[in-house]
C-alpha cells in the first residue's frame, strides 16, 4: 500500500493558484485544496474496481454556495494563469530576480507487466497481437477478434484529446499494456494469466498495466468492453494529481469515451450519444437509467458522486456514471469546463477543479441534470433541451409569453404563487414533423401519437420553485401539468412558470412554429372581498 502525499512544492503551487482566483471562490478552493493536500492519504488504485480510502463527494463545497453568486451564461473558461495578472488597481511590485529553478520532471505511472512466452500461448491455444500500445491475448476465432484490432490504436487520439499525451516513463520505456480477451477462462488459468478470483462477478477488470474481459454475445458490446478497460489502463497511467480520482469519474469516463459508432466505410467515431438501440446492442445504459428512474426516481448528483466500490456490483451504477459524464460533456453550458478538468488532471486536483469551476451556476446545473436524467432517451438533443433561466415577475393583469416548438422548457418570466389558480390560454399552430407529411398541431396536441403518455404537441407547464428547502434544486420542475388550448393551472409551488411543447427529447429539431400564451390570475375569495 502506497500513500500519496504532495510535496511542499506541490502544496505551494496549489495555494498560489488559489490566491489568483476570484474572491467569491477563494474560500471554497482553499478548503478543498487543504483537504486534499493534508487531510487524508490517498491510495492509488491497482484496479478500476478498488475504492479510494477517501470518499469525498465531489460537489460538497459547491452546494453550499450562497444564492448571491454570479451566474455564468458562457462556458468558455479561461485557462489557469501561471502568475498574477496586473491591473490598473494593482501596481506592479519590482523585485530582484532570484535564482532560476528548473521545473521538476513529470513521469507517468509505471506498473509491472508479465513476460509471456510464445510457447506458453501456443501450448494453451492462445494467440497474441502486438498493437502500438497494447498486447491483446485471446482465444477467440478470427471472425470475432479481427474487428477489434484497429480500435485501441484508433482511440488513442480520443484519450489524448481529453487527458493530453502521457508523460514519459521514468525508465524511458514506451507506454504498453496487456489485455486478455477470454471465451474459455480455463485456458487462461492453465497458462497462469488469470487468477482464480478474477472476473467472477465483472464483465471486465483492469489492474495496473493489465486488463481482463470476458467475451460477449454482442459484437458492439465486445468492442465497447475492450475500449472501456483500455481507457481505464490509460487513465491509470496519468501521473500526479490524476492518481486520486473518484470512482464515478473513472467509470463514467470509460463508459462515455468507449461508446462508439462504426460507419459503413469502417471508420469509428468514439464518445457518441446513442441515437438508436439497435446499433448499441448490449450497452443498454439508457434503458437501465429509465427503469431505475421509474422504480426509484431520479438520482441527484450527490448520490452518484458518492458511489463506492460496493455500488459497482450493480449495473445501475455504471449507467448513472455514464449519464452524468455524458451530460457534463454534452451540455453547451458545461462541456468546456468538463473538458478543461480532464486536461488538467495532472496539474490540478480533480475535486478542487470541479468545485471551483462549477460553483457559479451549480443550482442551474443541478436543475438541468434532473431534467436530463428524468427524460434521457436515445438521441437526446442537449442543444435544444438546455434551459435559459429567467426569473419571473408578479403578474399585473394579464401576462403573455411565446413558446418555441423546437425547444425544451422555456421561462415565461411570470411569477406564480402556490395555491393560486391561473387561466392559461394558448393560440397558434406549429409543425411537429415533416414525414410522412407535415404534422400540424395546436396546443391540444395530436392524438395519433403520444410521448410519455400524453399527446404529441400538447402544451405542458411546470414551476421552478424559488427555494428548494431539503429537496434537490430544480426538483419541482419534474412535476409537469398538461395544459392544452385552454386550462386552469393551479400552482403547487411559488416560483417561475415554465412551458414547453410535448415531444420526444430527441425529436425537437424538426419542429417549426410557436404558440402565443396568455396567463391570467383567477381571483380568489380574498381578491373578491378586496374588490380586486
Amino acid at each position: 500500500m502506497v500513500t500519496y502525499r504532495p510535496t511542499v512544492r506541490q502544496a505551494i503551487r496549489w495555494l498560489w493558484a488559489l490566491i489568483e482566483m476570484k474572491p467569491r471562490i477563494l474560500n471554497i478552493g482553499l478548503v478543498a485544496v487543504l483537504a486534499v493536500a493534508y487531510g487524508c492519504g490517498s491510495e492509488p488504485e491497482s484496479s478500476s474496481k478498488g475504492e479510494p480510502r477517501r470518499a469525498i463527494e465531489t460537489f460538497t463545497h459547491v452546494e453550499s454556495v450562497s444564492a448571491g453568486s454570479t451566474t455564468s451564461t458562457d462556458d468558455e473558461v479561461a485557462p489557469s494563469q501561471s502568475k498574477p495578472m496586473l491591473t490598473n488597481q494593482q501596481p506592479a511590485m519590482v523585485e530582484k530576480p532570484g535564482p532560476v529553478t528548473a521545473a521538476e520532471p513529470v513521469y507517468r505511472m509505471s506498473y509491472a507487466r508479465p513476460e509471456i512466452s510464445d510457447e506458453t500461448l501456443r501450448r494453451n491455444g492462445l494467440v497474441r497481437f502486438r498493437l502500438k500500445h497494447l498486447d491483446l491475448i485471446t482465444d477467440l476465432t478470427p471472425d470475432l477478434y479481427e474487428p477489434l484490432l484497429p480500435l485501441p490504436d484508433a482511440m488513442l487520439s480520443t484519450w489524448e484529446e481529453f487527458f493530453g499525451k502521457l508523460p514519459p516513463a521514468r525508465d524511458g520505456s514506451d507506454y504498453r499494456v496487456t489485455g486478455y480477451l477470454m471465451r474459455d477462462r480455463e485456458l487462461f488459468l492453465a497458462a497462469g494469466l488469470v487468477k482464480e478470483n478474477t472476473l467472477l462477478s465483472y464483465h471486465g477488470r483492469q489492474i495496473g498495466a493489465e486488463f481482463w474481459l470476458n467475451d460477449q454475445s454482442w459484437d458492439y458490446y465486445r468492442r465497447h468492453l475492450l475500449l472501456h478497460e483500455a481507457t481505464h489502463a490509460f487513465m491509470r497511467h496519468l501521473p500526479g494529481e490524476a492518481i486520486d480520482l473518484p470512482l464515478w469519474y473513472l467509470e463514467g469516463m470509460a463508459e462515455m469515451l468507449s461508446t462508439h459508432r462504426v460507419a459503413e466505410d469502417g471508420t469509428v467515431e468514439f464518445n457518441v450519444m446513442p441515437v438508436d438501440r439497435s446499433r448499441f446492442l448490449g450497452l443498454e445504459r439508457i434503458a437501465i437509467v429509465q427503469r431505475d428512474v421509474k422504480a426509484n426516481g431520479v438520482r441527484p448528483l450527490s448520490a452518484i458522486t458518492r458511489f463506492g466500490a460496493e455500488d459497482f456490483t450493480k449495473v445501475e451504477s455504471y449507467a448513472w456514471c455514464w449519464a452524468l459524464c455524458r451530460f457534463l460533456d454534452s451540455h453547451p453550458k458545461y462541456r468546456a469546463r468538463f473538458r478543461r478538468i480532464a486536461g488538467e488532471l495532472i496539474t490540478v486536483p480533480f475535486r478542487q477543479n470541479m468545485a471551483t469551476l462549477y460553483a457559479p451556476d451549480m443550482k442551474q446545473l443541478q436543475t438541468e441534470w434532473l431534467l436530463f436524467a428524468a427524460n434521457v432517451e436515445h438521441g437526446f438533443d442537449f442543444e435544444r433541451a438546455q434551459v435559459e433561466f429567467r426569473a419571473g415577475r408578479p403578474i399585473v393583469g394579464t401576462a403573455e409569453a411565446t413558446v418555441q416548438s423546437d425547444r425544451g422548457w422555456q421561462s415565461t418570466e411570470i411569477l406564480v404563487e402556490a395555491g393560486r389558480q391561473y387561466l392559461v390560454t394558448a393560440s397558434g399552430q406549429f409543425t411537429l414533423a415533416d414525414q410522412p407529411k407535415p404534422w400540424i398541431s395546436e396546443a391540444n396536441g395530436v392524438s395519433i401519437r403520444y410521448s410519455r403518455g400524453r399527446p404529441l404537441g400538447q402544451l405542458q407547464a411546470s414551476v421552478l420553485r424559488e427555494t428548494s428547502g431539503d429537496a434537490p434544486p430544480g426538483s419541482s420542475m419534474l412535476r409537469e401539468v398538461a395544459m392544452g388550448n385552454k386550462a386552469v393551472f393551479e400552482a403547487t409551488d411559488s416560483g417561475t412558470l415554465y412551458l414547453r411543447i410535448n415531444d420526444a427529447w430527441g425529436e425537437l429539431a424538426d419542429n417549426r412554429g410557436t404558440l402565443s400564451v396568455t396567463i391570467e390570475p383567477i381571483p380568489d375569495a380574498v381578491d373578491q372581498a378586496a374588490g380586486r
